[in-house]
């Protein structure tokens, strides 16, 4: 299958659709530092059009929602759907559905600073409130910056109960149970579309491609496209087309919209 075919497919039955999102490194680069992160120009313009022609659009990210929607200007989307935090959190309708924070992250936010404090300077933890991330982008040398933290930060994490996910010069520590393919799948069942598109670009989109894969052999009509990354390999077996950057992605969503 190639982008035009995918396009085709979807654009069949447009209003009962579901576009489902990754927003970091899919419609907002990477930057060194997350509070800097914006949707490349005319992304939240087309993602509106999209909504306005009846399909469902909806971010699957890592982010917790609140942070997403104040970054991306994305509320002006109607009926947007916003998985955050892999899924724990949910926003729609301006509502938002969380869980309590468990003791286990108060532990975590007490601990985990004085493993980082140990190695790079430039390594910095990133506070979601449901879960912690240990930051290695500032560093000259992320992946060389964040190893010799490993260790410490999987006993730590064996020893709370939480989960260890690798990203993008990044260790995240999250909640177990929670990941983007269970939340694409909680769409799908709430929405009921005709054909799921997913885009991502990171190894945490990885199951939501799984999931696509699983969907369309039990004869769904359900999409993936991945956002090429030297730092994920993994995207070009796991999608049904690559794109170049936010802005691929972007051409993409206004070609949908035709």
């Amino acid at each position: 299958m190639d982008l035009s075919e995918l396009t085709a497919a979807v654009r069949a039955d447009l209003s009962h659709a579901l576009v489902a999102l990754d927003f970091d490194g899919t419609l907002a680069p990477i930057v060194p530092d997350p509070a800097d992160s914006r949707p490349v120009d005319g992304t939240v313009g087309a993602l509106s059009a999209l909504a306005g022609r009846g399909a469902q659009v909806a971010i699957i990210t890592g982010r917790d929602a609140h942070t997403v929607l104040e970054l991306s200007g994305l509320a002006v989307v109607p009926g947007l759907i916003v998985e955050g935090l892999y899924g724990a959190e949910s926003w729609r309708d301006g509502e938002l559905t969380s869980p309590p924070t468990p003791e286990a992250i108060e532990q975590l936010r007490q601990r985990l600073p004085g493993i980082v404090a140990t190695g790079d300077k430039n390594v910095w933890i990133e506070d979601k409130r449901l879960s912690l991330v240990v930051h290695g982008r500032l560093a000259r040398d992320p992946d060389a910056a964040l190893a010799p933290l490993r260790a410490p930060v999987l006993a730590l994490a064996a020893e709370l109960g939480f989960e260890v996910h690798d990203g993008r010069g990044v260790i995240e520590l999250r909640l177990p149970g929670f990941d983007k393919a269970g939340a694409l799948r909680r769409l799908v069942d709430l929405v009921r579309p005709s054909s799921v598109l997913f885009a991502g670009d990171d190894v945490g989109d990885l199951p939501a491609f799984a999931a696509v894969r699983s969907m369309r052999s039990s004869g769904a009509a359900a999409y993936g496209v991945g956002v090429r990354s030297s730092e994920v390999p993994e995207l070009a077996d796991s999608a049904d087309v690559l794109v170049d950057g936010p802005g691929g992605v972007l051409e993409l969503l206004t070609a949908l919209v035709g």
